[in-house]
């Protein structure tokens, strides 16, 4: 007679997995208690003596914190994000939504900002089941992601069609710009916590949105050369 311990496996490990969420979140209290008290002080430090704003590295001080605090902030949302809220929704509007709110960015920086959608898409991602406030924040990020690796006249393209891969059928959304590249040898650890090339980058952006993504039973790869850097981003549809 054989016993299944399959059950018994998963529940172990989804107990593994919030005890460690619970333990990471008490961390991110306890830093953030101390940092604010910490800036408290310099607070305090430069009103009672304002000649220590002449001091050469004083500013640093406040950027630093202000830099821990926001690593602090999404490492709290890259613990949080172990759970989905799936619904059905418009998941293409939800999209252009997200283009539309950047839009007036991209034009102030006198960047072209676009959106193109295959016929395709238009019914197949009318009722599609997602957690639209986490991919609302992945598609977010890559975009704002995109504005910040462009100049004045370079371009931001989201592509959306059907694709096919072994025998599903799969969205494919493209995120593409002409900006800087990235450097070939940051490509394999693009994705991992905390590594990061941007200045005041706290390196949970990109492998939240892949958490996100592999959440919904999708995946995203990034290529990049001299004229494109392409971030693809694949998700199932729904079986009928």
């Amino acid at each position: 007679m054989y016993q299944d311990f399959s059950s018994n496996t998963d529940d172990a490990i989804q107990r593994i997995i919030n005890e460690n969420n619970r333990t990471t979140s008490s961390l991110l209290h306890e830093l953030g208690n101390h940092l604010s008290l910490i800036k408290g002080t310099l607070q305090y430090i430069e009103i009672k003596y304002p000649q220590s704003r002449e001091y050469k590295y004083w500013s640093q001080l406040f950027e630093l914190i202000q830099d821990m605090e926001n690593m602090m902030t999404d490492a709290s949302l890259l613990n949080k994000n172990s759970t989905l809220n799936i619904n059905k929704a418009n998941l293409l509007q939800i999209i252009k939504g997200i283009v539309d709110n950047y839009m007036p960015q991209a034009n102030n920086e006198q960047k072209l900002l676009s959106i193109k959608a295959s016929s395709d898409c238009e019914s197949a991602l009318s009722s599609y089941p997602c957690d639209s406030d986490k991919i609302k924040h992945a598609m977010s990020n890559l975009i704002k992601n995109a504005l910040e690796a462009t100049s004045p006249g370079d371009f931001i393209e989201i592509m959306l069609d059907l694709t096919s891969k072994d025998t599903d059928t799969m969205l494919s959304i493209q995120i593409r710009n002409n900006g800087l590249p990235i450097p070939e040898d940051d490509i394999e650890s693009i994705f991992l916590p905390f590594v990061t090339r941007k200045k005041g980058g706290s390196g949970i952006g990109l492998p939240l949105v892949k958490r996100i993504i592999e959440g919904h039973h999708g995946s995203i790869q990034v290529s990049s050369c001299e004229a494109l850097t392409t971030f693809t981003v694949l998700l199932p549809l729904p079986k009928n």
